[in-house]
């Protein structure tokens, strides 16, 4: 008696259609009762909506600035609070961290194709470099030092962490230094393309490497360090070791992909 005046004064509270029509998840038939499917996760659509119902979704989509991506930059630009929000569970706003580390790669293979031609003209070499040999140094010298990283990072705490984790930081920062190498990049093009030549470029400006690149060296040095002190905790002593160490193994691994994929070109 007492369920079926429950079961009245609910559906009493109901529309009309919540009571007659059950919506179901197009993708894997679960009933759906929100904006999404409890079960897969996709967006409840209507297969049948208007052309422009449909051109409004894609456009707010495309334009969406709360989107993951632009969460998920907004959280790199504090050091290590990405992997930090990981590490307590918050995934679901940020992108994965392998998805992470393509795109950055992706950012930085793209801007080489892009702008090694304002490089060549303004050193004077011909631009003939193959695409396909940068973007495999790229992606092989990536991978081996996040994973060098990992794993000096995980030895260096006797294995009291999870590799895991230690793995999730190393993607996160190594994506990080890829997208800021990628914004340095396009600084010293901008530059470059101001002089059009080194041998135009005033003598009384210093050159780019220490302009540029040294200080944008320092500035991802405490990066670094202030990631591995958000991550790892414990004295600023212990974070500058961990920091010298993550540095020069990823340096040292980079160097001798690199080192490979030169000899082999």
């Amino acid at each position: 008696m007492t369920d079926s005046l429950l079961e009245s004064a609910r559906a009493a509270l109901l529309p009309p259609d919540a009571i007659t029509v059950e919506r179901r998840c197009l993708s894997c038939g679960a009933p759906i009762r929100s904006e999404y499917c409890p079960a897969c996760g996709q967006q409840a659509v209507d297969p049948h909506a208007s052309t422009w119902h449909v051109v409004k979704e894609a456009i707010s989509d495309a334009t969406d600035v709360d989107g993951r991506a632009v969460r998920t930059i907004r959280a790199l630009v504090v050091p290590g609070r990405l992997t930090a929000e990981f590490l307590r569970g918050r995934r679901a706003p940020y992108l994965g961290p392998f998805k992470l580390f393509l795109l950055a790669g992706t950012a930085l293979t793209t801007t080489w194709i892009v702008t090694r031609g304002v490089d060549a003209h303004y050193y004077g070499y011909r631009a003939d470099a193959g695409s396909a040999n940068y973007i495999d140094v790229v992606v092989r010298g990536s991978l081996t030092a996040g994973l060098a990283i990992a794993i000096a990072s995980w030895a260096s705490d006797l294995g009291r962490r999870r590799l895991i984790d230690d793995a999730v930081f190393s993607l996160h920062l190594v994506a990080t230094l890829m997208l800021w190498t990628t914004a340095i990049t396009w600084v010293g093009t901008g530059w470059k393309a101001t002089w059009g030549t080194a041998a135009a470029t005033p003598s009384s400006i210093a050159p780019l490497p220490f302009l540029l690149f040294l200080p944008s060296g320092i500035v991802a040095l405490g990066y670094i360090a202030l990631a591995v002190h958000r991550v790892y905790a414990g004295r600023w002593w212990s974070t500058a070791l961990r920091t010298l160490l993550i540095t020069a193994v990823g340096m040292t691994a980079v160097y001798e992909v690199l080192l490979h994929g030169l000899r082999r070109g």
